[in-house]
C-alpha cells in the first residue's frame, strides 16, 4: 500500500499539468522506489490535493484521446450514423447494448489499469471501471480528512472544507454517471479491504439518486464559487479552472433531481411512468441557485456571447488559452494537447480524416427550425421544401452545427474539396464520409483540415455541462411543476429560461402557439435540448430519461437523397433501430452480477 501511494503521487506530480498545486513539484525529486507512508501523503494539504487530483483524471474524456473514437462517438440516439460496426451508435442501432463492454471504442468500458490517468498510454477512460476507481479513491479521501495537520496557505479548515467538497462531489458524480446508463445500484460509501465480503444490494433508482442528492448538497455547502478567490486557490493562481465548484454541485444537484423526476426513472421507481413534480420543483430550486450565481458571478459563470460562442467548444491557441470558457460549469480535466493528438474524425477522408465519420441525420436535421423561430413543418415558417432553398434562413444554430450539401467546406479556394459535395454520389458522401449527406461542425473552426492546415495550436473540448444546459433543464423541472408560463418560487418562468438560450443565439422569442399546454411546451424543450447541444453526448440519455426512445419517431433514422443539381430532395429510411424495453438499461457485466445473488441483472439481459 505504501509503494502504491509512492507510484501514484510521483505519477500524478508529473502528469497532471493542469490542476497540481506548484508545492507538489517536491515529489519530482524522489525516485519511484522512494516509500511514502500515509502520514507523508494525507497531512499535509499540497501532497493530499495531490492524491485527490487523481480522481479527476478518472473522468472519460469525450475526446480522440483517451476513450477513443472522437467526439462524435458519445452520440448513440438518433442524432447521427456511422459507416462502421466499430462504433457503438452502429451497435446500439443494432441493439446490442452489450457493445458497450465489448468494442475498443466505447467511454463505458475503460480500463481501470490507468490509474493515474497517464494520457500518454492515450488508454480508455470508461464510466464502468474508471468510474468505480473514482468513487473508491473519493472514499480514500473522506477517511483521511481527519489526518490533515498543516497547509500551506489558508486554515487547515478551510482546505478540509475544499477536500471534502470535491471528494463528495466526485463520488456523487460517477455513481450518477454509472446509475443513469445502468439504472439502481449500490451506494458505496466505504473503503473496503481486500478481506471484505461484499453482499451489497442493488437500490432502487430513487434511492440511489437520494444518496447522490445528499453528497452534492453537502458538496455545494463546502465548495467555492470561484477557486481563484480562496487562499487555497492562491496556491495554484490562473491554474484552477476545471476543479469541482459549488455551481457544479448545484448543476449535479438538479441535474440528477431532474433525472429521478424524468418519466423512465420515475416510472422504474414507482410504476408511474409520467414526471415526479415534487422533484421537478426541487430540481429547478438547485438549477434556479446556479443562474442566480451566474448574475451575481458573471466573470466566473456565464453564457458566452454568440460572437464568443465557439469558446465552450475550441480554441486555436491552447498555448495561451484553453476552450473552457466561463460558460462550462463542468468539464473533464484539460491535458492541452492531448485533446488534439488526433482529430481525423472530425473531418471527412479527403481533408485528412482516418476513414471514419459521423453524419448528422435527416431526420435530426429537421429538428432546427427557421430564423424566425419557428418549426420547418409551420405552414407560415418560410420554409422551403426545394433541395437548394431548404437550408436558408434557418435558426443560426443550424450554421453553426450542420454542414450540408454545397456550402463552404474549406477557406481554400479553386480545389476540389472547397465546397462540400454532399449529394447522392457525391465527392464527400460513402461510408467512410458521410453517410446521410450531411456534416457536423460544431468542434473545430473551418480552417481545421489538411487544406487549410489551420490545426495549429487547435483544442478542442465537449462540455460536460454548461449553462445554457442549465436553463433549459431549469425550463424543462418548472414546465412540469408550474406549467410553462408559472412562476417557479424566486425564479423565472419556463419559457423566459428558454428566451434566455433562443436570444444568445439572435433567435427571437419563444413564439406563444408552442407553449399553450405544458404538453405542447414539453414537445418543444425536446427539440430545443437536441438543437442547443446537439453531439454534446445528451441526446441518447435524453430520449430514454423522457421514455419515448421506443416509439417510431426516435428509432428511425433518414438520410439525404438529392442530385448535384438539387432538382430533387428525398427523405429516405436509412435504418430502424433496435429498441425494447430492455434496451432502456445498459447490461451490467455478467461476471459482476454472477459474484452474489443481491447484485441482480438487468431485466431482459
Amino acid at each position: 500500500m505504501k509503494r502504491a501511494y509512492s507510484i501514484l503521487i510521483l505519477q500524478i506530480a508529473v502528469l497532471s499539468g493542469v490542476f497540481l498545486f506548484t508545492s507538489c513539484e517536491d515529489y519530482l525529486d524522489k525516485s519511484p522506489e522512494v516509500t511514502l507512508s500515509e502520514e507523508d501523503v494525507f497531512t499535509k494539504f499540497e501532497s493530499f490535493q495531490g492524491y485527490l487530483e487523481d480522481i479527476y483524471q478518472q473522468i472519460p474524456q469525450i475526446d480522440m484521446g483517451t476513450s477513443g473514437g472522437g467526439d462524435i462517438n458519445w452520440n448513440w440516439g438518433d442524432d447521427v450514423l456511422m459507416g462502421s460496426s466499430r462504433f457503438l451508435v452502429t451497435q446500439f442501432d443494432a441493439g446490442n447494448l452489450w457493445g458497450w463492454q465489448s468494442q475498443s471504442i466505447s467511454p463505458f468500458r475503460g480500463n481501470a489499469a490507468i490509474v493515474a490517468g497517464n494520457n500518454t498510454l492515450q488508454g480508455q477512460r470508461g464510466w464502468w471501471e474508471n468510474g468505480w476507481l473514482g468513487i473508491r479513491k473519493s472514499n480514500i479521501v473522506l477517511n483521511h480528512l481527519g489526518d490533515l495537520a498543516t497547509s500551506s496557505a489558508g486554515t487547515v479548515s478551510e482546505q478540509r472544507d475544499l477536500l471534502e467538497g470535491q471528494a463528495r462531489f466526485l463520488r456523487a458524480f460517477f455513481h450518477f454517471e454509472i446509475l443513469r446508463a445502468w439504472g439502481g445500484i449500490a451506494y458505496v460509501d466505504t473503503v473496503f479491504a481486500p478481506s471484505d465480503e461484499i453482499r451489497l444490494p442493488r437500490l432502487s433508482y430513487y434511492e440511489t439518486a437520494m444518496k447522490v442528492a445528499e453528497d452534492l448538497e453537502k458538496a455545494a455547502q463546502l465548495l467555492p464559487i470561484d477557486w481563484e478567490n480562496t487562499p487555497t486557490g492562491q496556491l495554484s493562481p490562473g491554474r484552477n479552472k476545471g476543479r469541482a465548484s459549488k455551481p457544479a454541485a448545484l448543476g449535479y444537484l438538479g441535474k440528477n433531481l431532474l433525472y429521478a423526476a424524468s418519466p423512465l426513472m420515475n416510472g422504474v421507481s414507482t410504476g408511474s411512468y409520467t414526471y415526479n413534480e415534487e422533484l421537478c420543483k426541487k430540481a429547478a430550486d438547485a438549477f434556479l441557485q446556479v443562474i442566480n450565481i451566474s448574475n451575481s458571478h458573471p466573470d466566473v459563470v456565464g453564457l458566452e456571447t454568440w460572437e464568443n460562442y465557439y469558446k465552450s467548444f475550441y480554441t486555436l491557441n491552447y498555448s495561451t488559452e484553453i476552450p473552457n470558457g466561463k460558460e462550462i460549469i463542468w468539464g473533464v480535466p484539460l491535458y492541452f494537447n492531448s485533446k488534439r493528438w488526433r482529430y481525423g474524425e472530425h473531418t471527412m477522408t479527403y481533408l485528412g480524416a482516418w476513414g471514419v465519420y459521423a453524419g448528422p441525420t435527416q431526420n435530426y436535421v429537421e429538428l432546427f427550425g427557421m430564423a424566425n423561430g419557428l418549426a420547418i413543418d409551420e405552414p407560415d415558417s418560410g420554409f422551403e421544401p426545394a433541395a437548394g432553398a431548404r437550408w436558408k434562413n434557418r435558426d443560426p444554430r443550424f450554421y453553426y452545427n450542420i454542414l450540408y450539401d454545397s456550402a463552404r467546406l474549406v477557406l481554400t479556394e479553386g480545389i476540389e474539396d472547397t465546397w462540400a459535395q454532399l449529394y447522392t454520389g457525391g465527392r464527400h458522401r460513402g461510408t467512410s464520409n458521410s453517410i446521410s449527406g450531411y456534416g457536423h461542425l460544431k468542434f473545430k473552426h473551418i480552417s481545421c483540415n489538411n487544406k487549410d492546415n489551420g490545426w495549429g495550436r487547435y483544442s478542442y473540448e465537449v462540455p460536460l455541462m454548461r449553462l445554457a444546459d442549465i436553463y433549459l433543464m431549469y425550463a424543462e423541472a418548472v414546465n412540469e411543476a408550474y406549467g410553462p408560463t408559472g412562476n417557479a418560487p424566486g425564479g423565472m418562468t419556463a419559457v423566459e429560461a428558454v428566451n434566455v438560450v433562443r436570444n444568445r443565439a439572435t433567435l427571437p422569442n419563444v413564439d406563444p402557439r408552442y407553449y399553450t399546454s405544458k404538453e405542447k411546451f414539453r414537445e418543444f424543450l425536446y427539440d430545443e435540448r437536441a438543437v442547443e447541444l446537439a453531439f454534446e453526448s445528451h441526446r441518447w440519455y435524453d430520449i430514454r430519461r423522457w421514455y419515448v426512445a421506443h416509439l417510431p419517431k426516435y428509432k428511425e433514422k433518414y438520410i439525404m437523397d438529392t442530385d448535384k443539381e438539387h432538382t430533387f430532395f428525398r427523405r429516405v429510411l436509412y435504418t430502424t433501430r433496435v429498441h425494447e424495453e430492455k434496451h432502456y438499461w445498459l447490461p451490467f457485466p455478467t461476471d459482476q452480477v454472477s459474484l452474489y445473488p443481491e447484485f441482480q441483472q438487468n431485466p431482459g439481459w
